[in-house]
Parts: C-alpha cells; structure tokens; sequence
C-alpha cells in the first residue's frame, strides 16, 4: 500500500488485482480514517468557537466621570444614530447644567434658562 503524501495517512488504493474483499476493507480504512480526521476537525472547529464566543461575552469596563452640580454637559441624542442621509448633522444636545445627582449614576439635568428636567434623569456612560 501507498499513502498519500499530505498530512494525513489515508491508504491509496494500489493497482495491482486485488479481491473483493480485500477493496472493501481497504475502503473501511479510509473511511474510517477520514471520519476519525473529520470529528476531530469538527471538535477543534467547536473549541474555537466557543472560546470565541466566550471572548466576546467579556463585558469591557467603562470609566464613569462622576459629575457634580452645576457642571456644564451635553446630552448625546441617540435618536439620530443610523438615519440615512443625516451625516452632518450634531448627535448632540446642549448645553445643560447638572441640577441633582442621583445614587445610580443618573443626573437630572437643567437648561441654560433654568427649566427642570424632572421627568427624564439622564445617565452617564
């Protein structure tokens, strides 16, 4: 027998006369070898993705500014993100002066004419 000069060793089929019996398991062989490099490739493909996956499950850590009162700040309008056409356009909204500070990192925000925003605590990322 003869083998192929690649990575694996899959037995070629000579061709010298050889029975019946002798072509099937020879073809059992190289199924069976195939089939072993196939599952092996598949569980390493498998492995790959999951420790893909698991790198992307990896939630990254932002540094939060800690604003006070009175400091000056924009507001980012998200309701412009992904609008065809609106390029040029500010994503941004402002001025505003921090008015309260709540515990989870949210602010109530006021205008430069002093209207309260009360009823939308802004967050800040």
């Amino acid at each position: 027998m003869t083998t192929l000069p690649i990575e694996t060793d899959i037995e070629t089929i000579s061709f010298e006369e050889i029975t019946i019996g002798d072509y099937k398991d020879i073809l059992q062989r190289r199924l069976g070898t195939i089939l072993d490099l196939l599952v092996e490739a598949q569980i390493i493909a498998f492995e790959k993705i999951k420790q893909f996956q698991e790198k992307l499950k990896k939630k990254k850590t932002y540094k939060t500014l800690s604003l006070s009162i009175g400091n000056l700040v924009l507001e980012y309008r998200s309701d412009r993100d992904n609008v065809y056409g609106d390029k040029f356009s500010s994503h941004w909204k402002g001025f505003f002066i921090v008015n309260k500070v709540l515990n989870n990192g949210s602010y109530i925000l006021q205008d430069q004419y002093g209207t309260i925003f009360n009823d939308r605590p802004v967050h800040s990322t």
